[in-house]
């Protein structure tokens, strides 16, 4: 995994709150894990779009 130095401005109260919900020990810990679970939701969504294919209905 890369890693990359970032200035951000994060909403303090969300990551509090993040961070106690996952029982992270660090605000960095906390963020990088809610990433790669968007990251992992959002391959597997693009991968179900993907196949999913078309539907064709007939009007009757």
């Amino acid at each position: 995994m890369k890693r990359t130095k970032k200035t951000v401005e994060l909403d303090q109260d969300q990551i509090d709150r993040i961070r106690k919900a996952l029982k992270a020990r660090t605000e960095e810990e906390a963020i990088n894990f809610v990433l790669r679970q968007f990251d992992a939701d959002l391959q597997l969504a693009e991968v179900t779009l993907k196949d999913a294919g078309t539907f064709d209905f007939e009007e009757i």
